[in-house]
């Protein structure tokens, strides 16, 4: 059976599609790639069709997202990683209560940080990830005022900014930022599938 890393969070911006296709990339340069699918749920986010080293497919109709899951979840050895809209708690609930992993990207700002805990507390399962976190040790201690207002236990390590992320929306830019991203990529995927308590080698493809 298929294991399901959701993307969850009310705000916007907060780095939920970001995370999911860096995620979809970690899986796909493995040195034993984990064959993972991107389920694209955002109404206003055209699915991308340039081949990656993970798939990418639409469900941003509820029907369409019910059909994909049906399907996909009896697949041996795949990754389904739902990459949550904004503003829609119904659907948050609804991938929350049928993933392995339920993760709530959130950026270095007040309102980010606020908005996550209060996330948090409303989905018990989430793990929340500090997304584009400042690496000038400066700025850096201001920030981790944010981090803080985060409980420990329930967040990942941040991840760190990295500019060639944003080019993860076209095929130019993912072209040009694989190489780049492919190590903190991987470091995310294997974090999140060990504290989600998933296996990797189950789902590794071999041979």
């Amino acid at each position: 059976m298929a294991k399901v890393i959701a993307l969850v969070g009310s705000k916007g911006g907060s780095g939920k599609s970001t995370a999911a296709h860096l995620l979809g990339h970690g899986c796909g340069s493995l040195v034993h790639p984990i064959p993972c699918v991107v389920l694209t749920t955002d109404p206003e986010e055209q699915p991308l069709t340039d081949p990656r080293r993970y798939r990418v497919a639409d469900a941003r109709r509820k029907e369409q997202l019910l059909e994909l899951m049906k399907r996909f979840l009896d697949v041996d050895r795949l990754l389904i990683v739902l990459d949550g809209a904004a503003a829609r708690p119904e659907l948050d609930a609804l991938v929350a209560d049928v993933a392995d992993v339920a993760l709530l990207p959130f950026r270095a700002a007040a309102q980010d940080a606020e908005r996550a805990a209060a996330n948090l507390a409303r989905l018990p399962s989430a793990i929340a990830l500090p997304m584009g976190w400042p690496k000038h040790p400066g700025v850096a201690k201001r920030a981790r005022k944010w981090l803080d207002m985060v409980p420990e236990k329930r967040r990942l390590a941040p991840l760190p900014h990295m500019p060639r992320l944003d080019g993860l929306f076209s095929p130019e830019g993912y072209a040009a930022a694989t190489y780049e991203i492919s190590s903190p990529a991987r470091g995310l995927a294997l974090e999140v599938l060990a504290r989600g308590g998933i296996d990797a080698a189950e789902l590794e493809v071999r041979g």
